[in-house]
Order: structure tokens, then C-alpha cells, then sequence
């Protein structure tokens, strides 16, 4: 009896401490998202992952999704910071859809501890297409809405500050004051230490598919873009690759990045899919 009642106790022991060994699980919503939006994918990691403390940042929802996407790298960042202090071993950070490329900002800009970071359905090399801009300017069409994006009053408007026109480049380079810094490609006194800060993650987790529907191409979820005649040119074809600019080639070369590419999933439906969540994101909690 004695035996079987520290077996219980060494059964309970192990329980809770391999429940509360996991490393504190950050989500970031993406434009346009409510407050409830990722509470799916909150649930099922918990369900799934059971101790794992998951986070999801509830600020700057609907019209305030649209707020500069520097402002929001900070807002976010302030609510981020306390978890950070917190988790002495790091933690997991889950960017969707615009979450992702804010989570960038952060994991470039700021001081952090982030291990892990998963990019579900985010436009990490940037934006151009009709069906996304349906969904929040329906006046506007992509071959024409970089007169508004690029000037410094559309530079306000967090979508063009990813919104990325193959056919204005010059412009892109000119306006845009977020994506094309993160991929430090304009020169900077703090390039160095956006690479640097990159180079602190252990795992890049890139997710999309062919049949995300908003993204495009969607290939920027795996930091694939268009080149000036719209064909996709891929990761590794990137100047920013090749270049070795923010260190994604070295992170890639130390094969500590993982590709998903997940067809079928519309881009509403990332977070909400259980083969997603259980198979692309769920492994790399622990």
C-alpha cells in the first residue's frame, strides 16, 4: 500500500511538472480580427498541450487594427514584456495573418526571449492583391492604390506598410516605412542589431497554402514574392536571402526554420483547423 502511494505521489510529481515546464504561448491577432477571434486556437492549445499558459494579446481590435504598424509593434511589445520577464526559459510567439508581420517587428526591434516564432498565413514579404484589399478598401484596386499607400499619409494605414507593388518599387522604397526596414534593406544605424535580435530565435515556423485566397501571392507567407512580371520568385531566390540581410539564410542554413504548406485551408480558417493546429503548431510548444 505504502509502495502504490508514493507511486501516486511520483505519478502526481511528474504531472505537474512536466504540465508547467512549457514555455509561456503568445498569440497576435491579425487586421480586422475581434476579440474573440482566437480563442479557438487558444482553447485547442490548451486542450491539446495541457499547462501550457497561453496568452492572447486583447488590444487594438477592428478599426484599431489599421493603427501604424510601429504603434502597434509597441502596444503589442508593452503587453508581451511582463510574460517575457516571467518566462526565465523564453517563450513561443504565434503571429496570424498581420500578427505575424507585427510579431516580426518585435522579434527585430525589441529586446526579447522569444525561442519560437510560428507565422500562420502572414504576408512576411509583403501584400499585393485584390482579394485582401476587398475585405477592408473596396473602393481601391491594386494596379492603383499605391497612390494612396505610398505617401506619408497612407503610410498610416498598417496594410500599407507591407503593401508591397512590384510595379513601384521605387516608391515602395521611398514610402514605406516598415517591411522594407525589417528586411533591412534601406541602411540604418540599427541594422546590425534587427539581424542580431532575428538571429535569437531557435525555430521559424512558416504556415500558408495555395488556397488561402487573401494572401498573395501566398507564397509571401513563406517569404516568396512577385517579381516585376508577378512571377512568384521563392525564399531563397530573395535578394534578402541571398544577401543574408536579417538572417533568414542563416537561421535557414542551421535548419532552424520549418516550411508548412498546407492546401485546402481559406485564410479565415488558419486558426480555426484542427490538421493545422494539431500538425504545424502543436509540435513546436514544447
Amino acid at each position: 500500500m505504502k509502495k502504490e502511494y508514493c507511486l501516486v505521489l511520483l505519478l502526481t510529481w511528474f504531472t505537474l511538472y512536466s504540465c508547467t515546464a512549457y514555455k509561456p504561448v503568445v498569440i497576435v491577432h491579425g487586421v480586422w480580427d475581434l476579440r474573440y477571434s482566437l480563442n479557438f486556437l487558444q482553447e485547442q492549445i490548451q486542450q491539446h498541450h495541457v499547462g501550457t499558459e497561453v496568452h492572447v494579446i486583447d488590444i487594438l481590435h477592428g478599426w484599431k487594427s489599421l493603427a501604424p504598424l510601429w504603434y502597434q509593434v509597441k502596444a503589442f511589445y508593452a503587453r508581451i514584456l511582463p510574460v517575457m520577464r516571467q518566462a526565465t526559459d523564453g517563450i513561443i510567439l504565434i503571429g496570424y495573418s498581420q500578427g505575424g508581420v507585427i510579431c516580426r517587428g518585435i522579434v527585430e526591434a525589441l529586446d526579447h526571449n522569444i525561442t519560437t516564432f510560428i507565422s500562420l498565413s502572414s504576408p512576411q514579404a509583403g501584400q499585393y492583391g485584390d482579394d485582401f484589399l476587398r475585405l477592408i478598401f473596396p473602393q481601391y484596386i491594386k494596379e492603383t492604390v499605391f497612390e494612396v499607400f505610398y505617401s506619408r499619409v497612407g503610410q498610416r494605414i498598417s496594410v500599407a506598410n507591407y503593401w508591397n507593388d512590384p510595379h513601384h518599387q521605387d516608391l515602395y522604397y521611398k514610402y514605406s516605412n516598415y517591411l522594407p526596414f525589417l528586411n533591412n534593406e534601406i541602411e540604418t544605424s540599427y541594422k546590425e542589431d534587427y539581424k542580431q535580435n532575428f538571429l535569437k530565435l531557435k525555430k521559424l515556423v512558416l504556415i500558408g497554402g495555395p488556397d488561402d485566397g487573401v494572401i498573395t501571392p501566398w507564397q509571401s507567407s513563406h517569404f516568396g514574392f512577385y517579381d516585376e512580371k508577378e512571377n512568384v520568385t521563392e525564399m531563397r531566390d530573395q535578394r534578402f536571402y541571398s544577401k543574408d540581410l536579417f538572417g533568414l539564410r542563416t537561421l535557414d542554413k542551421a535548419d532552424k526554420i520549418t516550411i508548412y504548406e498546407v492546401p485546402g485551408v481559406y485564410h479565415t480558417d488558419w486558426h480555426h483547423n484542427l490538421t493545422v493546429i494539431k500538425n504545424c503548431i502543436l509540435p513546436w510548444l514544447d
